[in-house]
């Protein structure tokens, strides 16, 4: 069931069909990419997965996130490089904002790249404020071992 469009492109439900597009986006755009492994155990998990599909059905961009206690964990986000400044990431984001609001008194916590910043910015225009600091969290990169920022949103902190 698609949640809402924008600007033609279709937000749904990720389901086990979707695994095999999402897997081989992840794994053009990630650094350290999530198999379709990985994602298939995340769809039997407590948690928030989407794709958003072109007009044409292709998937060209996915969220996870996960339900930890009162908590919504953002796990991964990506938009097909030639999808993105469209506002479709924000999309994302707003959808599982909705899906955190929809469960009273939920937070969603992230981890970022430091050096991440079109994705920071994109966070904090959205609401959420860095609580804290992960060092070395990301063991690949350009850049070698990187900080993450831990950040927050919708809820009491």
């Amino acid at each position: 069931m698609t949640r809402f469009a924008i600007d033609g492109f279709g937000l749904t439900e990720m389901a086990a069909i979707h695994l095999p597009a999402v897997a081989a986006l992840e794994g053009e755009i990630a650094t350290a990419p999530w198999s379709a492994g990985m994602l298939a155990e995340e769809l039997s998990l407590d948690g928030w997965r989407m794709v958003l599909l072109a007009p044409d059905r292709t998937v060209v961009g996915y969220g996870v996130g996960r339900w930890l206690h009162e908590e919504l964990h953002l796990l991964i986000l990506g938009v097909a490089p030639e999808f993105r400044r469209r506002g479709l990431g924000r999309g994302l984001v707003a959808a599982l904002l909705d899906e955190a609001r929809s469960r009273t008194g939920s937070e969603v916590l992230l981890e970022v790249r430091a050096s991440n910043l079109p994705a920071r910015q994109l966070y904090e225009s959205l609401g959420f404020a860095r609580i804290g600091l992960r060092r070395g969290y990301y063991r690949q990169g350009p850049f070698g071992p990187e900080d993450a920022l831990v950040m927050a949103c919708c809820g009491a902190r």
